[in-house]
């Protein structure tokens, strides 16, 4: 049986600090209460109302992975120049492709739904449905 006490001190500490995380996390909970939606209703209201600011952010996130891929594929066609034995040219294109599709992935979305729905096409707005609980 192994009785380190520095073992039983760092759980100790680990419970204590999942404890103290609940706790503040209950207590956000009760504080923001009054955000909180009251019915499916205005739950699914408030969802739908955030579909162009998630796909902005979905955009934005594809712009900086796509940098980042660049940046690793400059990386791995210096690591290949470096030492081709160890790091493979196929490394560098991966990384590359990776770049590519990241970066223009957001415009070929927009030309795809230009495409198939027009180019004055509006957005999905929620209709003909009760709010249960007003």
């Amino acid at each position: 049986m192994n009785t380190d006490p520095t073992k039983a001190r760092k759980l100790i500490s680990w419970k204590s600090a999942a404890g103290g995380a609940l706790a503040a996390a209950t207590a956000g909970l009760v504080y923001l209460e009054p955000a909180l939606a009251k019915s499916a209703g205005e739950l699914g209201a408030h969802v739908a109302g955030q579909g162009e600011g998630l796909g902005n952010a979905f955009s934005a996130m594809m712009y900086v992975g796509g940098m980042a891929a660049g940046g690793i594929a400059a990386l791995k066609l210096k690591a290949n120049r470096d030492s081709p034995q160890q790091t493979p040219l196929s490394h560098f294109f991966v990384a590359l492709g990776v770049c590519a599709l990241l970066l223009f992935l957001p415009q070929t979305f927009k030309t795809a739904g230009d495409t198939l729905f027009g180019n004055n096409a509006t957005q999905n707005a929620i209709g003909g449905t009760t709010i249960i609980g007003n």
